[in-house]
């Protein structure tokens, strides 16, 4: 036991889950013995506020077996996550905080936690154990390793070369994905689906295509067997879930005794559109409340361009402007018109309709959600991996205007503008901060290099493609807004790219 405050807060594992009945939900279906049907290769928040917690609605709501979920971390950062996970037999609790209320429970459906630095081969067999039936993935936009300007695998970077030499110690998850199907494929079994449940378009077709890039690489007559009969379904994705800290897990223990070192945050909004593409069968999902769909594109581009799009707007331009929380940013009259008018103008006009949505109450019912000041989501968390973020949420608008003969991008330049201004490293004060980004050391030089003028951070080809850097007529508005944010700052920038559409 723990003291906090005037609080006695009880460590949280198997052995002291039913001492908690009486506080707050704990899950009272079996968890040893029962089969994982699911590796999850990137046990961070999000996963653990998304996927588990629909697996955990249909073994607590169900009584669906085979279905939990072996847990892996990928990464040597992963080892704070792996002794937690061991210490509380992967039970955590998930408090979701409304504007209103707050409701909390303690989930159980992963049932197994490996760490794959120390044990890379057996993660592996555990990948292609005939029990597994899914390999979903949360690893960030940058763990696909995909060119955004060639649409191609990386194959030049050291992690992938590692891989591709090394495969008894993989870094990525191809290496993992290609030697666990292989174990499968000599075997003569099926193969598993690969399930992608990150932030990104067409985020299944991208896994895939990627692993076969991969899997050429190695050997061309497996990779027509992966091509040919791995099933990767699109999905999209959605549950605000900020980064765990020493204040919420005060907060757990204060409020509901239990000493957990990794409780998660989230909104109470939760959604997941799922294509229905499966090799290997899947849990029914549809009955907890996930919309199993033949096409997911639709649904995609809207939360894609419209959620996570904004979310970066008002991240880089929010952080430049001194802001810590993204619902301080939202209550900023002028961000929030700059949202709401960047949404309506130059961004909805392009997206494909989606059955039963409204995209200008869709665009509300965000800022909504982005406005809630329980969460605390910090505009520092929005910023991370821009190399990643942007050329998925934001640039795609771009490009699609660029090719209308009546194209409008005033206010998605001011959004990569604020961005290049962020990439210094520095904000409008002169105060340096880490940008915690895997290309940080490049962009940040070349943000440096340009200054105000955006062509060094354009020239980065994996990054920008000819169609947007050799625009005269976008590059002239970035430049024209970049040197705004530079000289009268990001308010002042917004107002005035406001003021002239």
């Amino acid at each position: 036991m723990t003291k906090t405050g005037e609080t006695t807060a009880t460590s949280l594992n198997a052995k002291t889950l039913k001492s908690f009945q009486s506080t707050l939900p704990v899950p009272t279906y079996p968890r040893e013995g029962v089969k994982q049907g699911i590796v999850h290769l990137g046990v961070g928040a999000f996963h653990r506020s998304h996927l588990a917690v629909f697996m955990q609605r249909l073994m607590q709501e169900h009584n669906v077996k085979d279905w939990s979920i072996c847990g892996v971390g990928l990464m040597k950062a992963d080892a704070l996550m792996r002794d937690a996970m061991d210490t509380q037999d992967c039970l955590y609790t998930l408090v979701e905080r409304g504007i209103k209320d707050t409701n909390a429970y303690i989930v159980g459906s992963i049932t197994a936690y490996m760490y794959a630095p120390d044990e890379p081969k057996a993660v592996i067999a555990k990948m292609a154990h005939p029990d597994t039936h899914i390999v979903s993935l949360t690893v960030t936009e940058n763990g696909y390793y995909h060119n955004e300007a060639t649409h191609s695998l990386m194959a030049d970077d050291a992690a992938i070369i590692n891989d591709l030499n090394h495969p008894e110690r993989p870094d990525t998850i191809y290496g993992y994905l290609y030697e666990a199907l292989l174990l499968r494929y000599k075997a003569g079994g099926h193969p598993f689906t690969i399930m992608s449940c990150d932030n990104m378009p067409q985020n299944g077709i991208t896994l895939k295509a990627m692993l076969v890039e991969f899997a050429k690489l190695k050997d061309p007559k497996f990779a027509a067997w992966i091509a040919d009969k791995v099933t990767a379904p699109n999905s999209m994705v959605d549950r605000v879930t900020p980064r765990c800290t020493d204040v919420e897990r005060k907060f757990v223990a204060d409020t509901y005794g239990i000493q957990d070192k990794c409780p998660v945050v989230a909104e109470p909004f939760i959604q997941w559109v799922l294509e229905d593409n499966f090799s290997d069968g899947r849990p029914p999902w549809e009955l907890v409340g996930v919309q199993v769909v033949k096409d997911v594109e639709s649904y995609e581009l809207m939360k894609l361009r419209l959620l996570n799009g904004g979310h970066s707007a008002m991240g880089y331009l929010g952080y430049l402007a001194g802001y810590t929380y993204i619902h301080e940013v939202v209550n900023d009259p002028t961000i929030n018109k700059y949202i709401r008018v960047l949404m309506h103008e130059e961004v909805i006009p392009l997206l494909p309709k989606v059955p039963g949505v409204d995209f200008e109450e869709y665009t509300a019912s965000v800022l909504e959600r982005f406005s809630n000041p329980a969460i605390q989501d910090t505009v520092s968390r929005i910023c991370l991996m821009g190399s990643g973020k942007m050329p998925k949420y934001v640039l795609p608008s771009i490009y699609e205007q660029l090719r209308k003969p009546d194209s409008k991008y005033k206010l998605l330049a001011v959004c990569v503008a604020g961005w290049f201004r962020y990439l210094t490293g520095k904000d409008m004060n002169g105060k340096p901060f880490e940008i915690e980004d895997p290309m940080a050391p490049i962009l940040q030089k070349a943000a440096v290099k340009g200054g105000s003028d955006p062509h060094e951070l354009l020239s980065i080809d994996c990054l920008f493609g000819p169609e947007l850097r050799d625009n005269k007529e976008f590059v002239a508005q970035l430049t024209h807004s970049l040197k705004a944010v530079y000289n009268k700052g990001p308010i002042a920038a917004v107002k005035e790219v406001l003021d002239q559409v």
